[in-house]
């Protein structure tokens, strides 16, 4: 038997939320071109510091995704890769101020970051879902969309997830970049000083109030040598308190992409699980 290969295709879709143009990768599964066939999708949100090409040269789902296909371990599916910039997906609160002394702290770490927020998690709901699922073929419905991310993605999945559990079977929650009181995250993004405001885009607060009755699956995972693993441990205790069943994988490894790669396949099984 002949397997053919899938394709990437890059897109640009212009963006009511964010009032500019914006760049999506997209994964095509073998036989797209040739079919009329409609498919699930996940959309999977890149780190901080990286661009949506990111799950594909650095992680190389396509390849992962097609030798699974190839033996039959998953259905195919469609892949949309948004540009999240560093927004960590979500509407900034973006309380305005002079931020130079935070910037300062890592000029690096924070190079760009004022030109790469803003309402991104409208830009996710209101823009990238609806145009995907209107030009591509996708399945419509929320059993075919998951949503999923590494390290800023992961953390910006769990947040789209958690508030919109009616749009998504399941999430996929990979060493998400998590923030408390002692390890602050970008004030114009989370507040600044403003509990509310963080409540509303910290995970573990929006996991108190997640319905178990949803039925969103939800696989959180870390590395145990993760500089985030106290507070992903913390997110997994507060989702056992509610009774939301979830998988939870805590292993050896860092917050690299060498760790995400080792478990690219597992991810894709889980989900596809729901396919």
């Amino acid at each position: 038997m002949t397997i053919t290969s899938g394709r990437l295709t890059d897109l640009t879709i212009r963006s009511r939320a964010l009032l500019k143009p914006m760049r999506l990768h997209v994964y095509l599964p073998p036989g797209y071109d040739s079919s009329d066939r409609y498919y699930p999708v996940v959309y999977l949100l890149h780190p901080w510091g990286a661009d949506e090409r990111y799950w594909t040269e650095t992680l190389r789902l396509h390849e992962i995704a097609e030798h699974l296909i190839s033996v039959g371990a998953i259905p195919p599916f469609i892949a949309v890769m948004p540009q999240g910039d560093k927004s960590f997906f979500i509407n900034a609160e973006d309380p305005g101020g002079d931020f130079s002394p935070v910037m300062d702290l890592d000029p690096e770490f924070f190079a760009g970051a004022m030109d790469g927020y803003g309402d991104y998690g409208d830009y996710m709901i209101e823009d990238v879902i609806p145009w995907a699922e209107r030009k591509l073929r996708i399945r419509p419905g929320r059993a075919s969309r998951v949503i999923a991310g590494v390290s800023m993605g992961g953390a910006g999945a769990a947040v789209l997830a958690f508030t919109h559990p009616d749009l998504f079977s399941a999430v996929g929650v990979h060493s998400p970049m998590l923030y408390d009181s002692q390890r602050l995250g970008p004030p114009w993004i989370f507040g600044l000083g403003d509990p509310l405001a963080f409540a509303r885009r910290d995970p573990i607060h929006l996991a108190q109030h997640l319905d178990a009755r949803t039925g969103l699956r939800i696989y959180l995972d870390c590395g145990r040598e993760d500089e985030h693993s106290d507070p992903v441990q913390r997110l997994h205790r507060v989702l056992l308190s509610r009774g939301v069943h979830h998988v939870y994988e805590r292993r050896r490894g860092t917050h690299s992409h060498d760790y995400w790669r080792k478990y690219l396949a597992e991810y894709l099984g889980f989900y596809a699980a729901g396919w």
